[in-house]
C-alpha cells in the first residue's frame, strides 16, 4: 500500500467554497478552522501510514524489491547468511576488500580451507617469504597434482620413498678425443671409445669452478689409453699413474678442495712403472740405466756384477 495523496476539500480560490464577502465573522472562523481540521487529519492519516513497507524502492541487481520493507528484509537475509559463514560465490573480490581489511588475526584457525579458495587465488606473489612452512602444511597437502609443471623439474623421483634406480646412476657422456673437463661433466660418466690414446685435464678452478665434493667416472671402453691430467696449479693425487692402462679400466676422479683433486679406481698404471729402460751394471760397478728394452735368453747367459758387460732388468712394454 502506498502512502495517500492529501487533497483540501474546499479551495481558497472558489468563490463557491470561500464567498467574497462573508458578513458572518463566525462563518469566516469555521472556513478557515474547516481547512486546518483537514490538514491535522492528513497529517494524523499519513503518520499512521508512515512505514518501509509503503516506502517505494527502486530494485537493484542483488536487492529486488519494490518496497523499503522487503528490501530490508533482503538485506538482513544476507547479512545473517555472511554471519553463518554461507558467503554467495564470487560476491567478495579483492576490489571489495579494504586493504589490511583481513590480517592473520581475524581469521579464525582452519577458517580457510582450500574448498573456500578460488583457482589460481593464492599465487606465489601474494604469499610472504617464509609464510608457507612445514609446520604450516597438512599431511599429503601438497601432491603432484597440485605443483606447477616443471616445479619438479632436475629432481629425484620418489617409489615408496625411495629414488628410483635409474636416477641415481651417473648420466653417459662419450669421449673420443682429448678434452678439458667442462662444468657439465659434474656428476657423470665419462665412457672413453678412443682408439688412440687421449688426454683428459683437470682445469684450475679460476677457469672452471667445479663445486667441492665434485665426483667424474672415467671409463676406458676403447682400445687407446686414458690419461688424466692436471692443469697448471692443480694437485692430483693417486696411488698409482693417472693412466688407466687397461682396457674396460675405470676410476674415479674427486675434488677435495679448490685446486686438490685424486683420481682412484681400476686400470691405473702402476707407481714406479719404467717403461723402455733397462737397469744394469758397467765394467766398474757403477750401476747405469740405459734407454731402450733388452732381452735375456737364459739366466746362464747373465754376467755377473763387476765384469764386463751388464744385468739388466727389463721392464716389459
Amino acid at each position: 500500500m502506498a502512502l495517500s495523496n492529501f487533497q483540501y476539500s474546499k479551495s481558497w480560490r472558489s468563490a463557491e467554497d470561500f464567498p467574497t464577502f462573508e458578513d458572518s465573522e463566525e462563518q469566516v472562523r469555521d472556513d478557515m478552522q474547516s481547512l486546518f481540521d483537514e490538514v491535522g487529519d492528513a497529517l494524523n492519516r499519513l503518520a499512521g501510514e508512515i512505514g518501509a513497507a509503503n516506502v517505494p524502492f527502486e530494485a537493484t541487481a542483488e536487492i529486488d524489491a519494490e518496497n523499503v520493507q522487503t528490501a530490508i528484509e533482503l538485506l538482513q537475509a544476507q547479512m545473517n547468511g555472511l554471519a553463518l559463514g554461507q558467503v554467495p560465490n564470487g560476491s567478495v573480490t579483492a576490489e571489495k576488500i579494504a586493504a589490511l581489511a583481513v590480517t592473520s588475526a581475524k581469521l579464525a584457525d582452519a577458517a580457510v580451507t582450500a574448498a573456500k579458495l578460488a583457482s589460481g587465488a593464492v599465487s606465489s606473489a601474494k604469499l610472504a617469504n617464509g609464510a608457507v612452512s612445514t609446520a604450516k602444511l597438512a599431511d599429503g597437502a601438497v601432491t603432484a597434482e597440485k605443483l606447477a609443471s616443471g616445479a619438479l623439474s632436475g629432481k629425484a623421483d620418489l617409489i615408496g620413498g625411495k629414488v628410483k634406480p635409474s636416477q641415481l646412476s651417473l648420466s653417459k657422456v662419450s669421449v673420443s678425443a682429448s678434452r678439458t673437463l667442462a662444468l657439465s661433466d659434474e656428476g657423470k660418466a665419462l665412457y672413453c671409445t678412443n682408439s688412440g690414446a687421449i688426454t683428459l685435464t683437470v682445469p684450475n678452478n679460476a677457469s672452471v669452478a667445479f663445486p667441492v665434493g665434485t665426483e667424474i667416472l672415467i671409463f676406458r671402453k676403447g682400445g687407446g689409453k686414458v690419461t688424466v691430467s692436471a692443469a697448471y696449479g692443480v694437485t692430483m693425487v693417486s696411488p698409482g699413474k693417472c693412466v688407466i692402462e687397461s682396457i674396460y679400466g675405470s676410476v674415479k676422479l674427486k675434488k677435495w678442495d679448490t685446486n686438490s683433486w685424486s683420481l682412484e679406481g681400476e686400470g691405473l698404471a702402476p707407481a714406479g712403472y719404467l717403461n723402455n729402460f733397462s737397469l744394469g751394471f758397467a765394467p766398474s760397478g757403477a750401476i747405469r740405466l740405459t734407454q731402450g728394452v733388452h732381452y735375456v735368453s737364459s739366466q746362464s747367459e747373465l754376467p755377473s756384477p763387476g765384469s764386463a758387460g751388464r744385468i739388466f732388468l727389463v721392464a716389459a712394454d
